[in-house]
């Protein structure tokens, strides 16, 4: 039987340091084409083609409380100023067998939100982190690693961006 894959436990870890027990949620960048609607005499209907561009990457995390580490980053001209690392646990519950999935994204805070501040009620921040690298391999291999400002984006071992880098000289 098939079952999906549950995060069984996660970890976040940013510029060095560890946020086990404050990171409550991380949210992945959207990874997504961007196409243009063509049509010409021929076609039937619309075509959707690639622009040869990935949308912009995005991704948001959201902790227990307010992170000063964090906050520290907010602001910074360069754009690959923060560095975050995501490990999660992942169990199929039909084998047993555990995935280590680990994401890395180096980006710019862009965003804080921390939410209403209410006397004994829970606080929380959430921080929106616009990316310029993302990587993601799953037992040590890597699904995807997109490296915006060197013009690499990689799936499952295919840089699909070589032989253009090779033909412009990048």
């Amino acid at each position: 039987m098939k079952l999906p894959r549950q995060l069984q436990d996660m970890n976040v870890h940013g510029d060095g340091n560890s946020f086990l027990g404050e990171c409550q949620k991380f949210t992945r960048p959207k990874l997504a084409e961007k196409l243009e609607e063509y049509n010409s005499g021929g076609l039937l209907t619309a075509v959707q083609i690639s622009t040869g561009r990935l949308e912009a990457l995005e991704c948001t995390h959201a902790y227990g409380g307010d992170m000063p580490t964090l906050n520290k980053g907010f602001g910074a001209a360069q754009l690959d100023a923060n560095q975050l690392r995501f490990s999660g646990a992942y169990q199929n519950d039909a084998t047993g067998a555990l995935d280590d999935v680990q994401i890395v994204i180096r980006g710019k805070h862009v965003e804080i939100d921390s939410g209403d501040d209410e006397i004994g009620s829970k606080s929380g921040t959430t921080y929106k982190t616009n990316c310029v690298y993302y990587k993601q391999t799953r037992n040590g291999v890597v699904e995807f690693e997109i490296d915006v400002l060197n013009n690499v984006f990689i799936v499952y071992g295919v840089d699909r961006r070589a032989e253009i880098r090779a033909i412009i000289g990048g």
